[in-house]
């Protein structure tokens, strides 16, 4: 990849990507709990136990109030 600098050409590396996405975007969208636990990338779990088939977080029995 080519930017100037004060001017001047240079030459820097491109940033890696995936499918033509980004590295860390691309690791969000398909990473599997299990693994994502195995690579220490726990801040992805809860983003993906947020969203479920339908895209919509599914109420738990302990976020709901005391039935009686």
């Amino acid at each position: 990849m080519t930017i100037f600098i004060h001017g001047k050409m240079k030459h820097i590396r491109r940033p890696p990507q995936l499918d033509g996405v980004d590295v860390d975007e691309f690791i969000r969208r398909n990473g599997d709990p299990i693994w994502l636990h195995q690579n220490e990338m726990w801040e992805y779990i809860e983003e993906a136990k947020a969203t479920s088939n339908t895209g919509t977080r599914q109420s738990r029995p302990e976020d709901d109030e005391v039935p009686f």
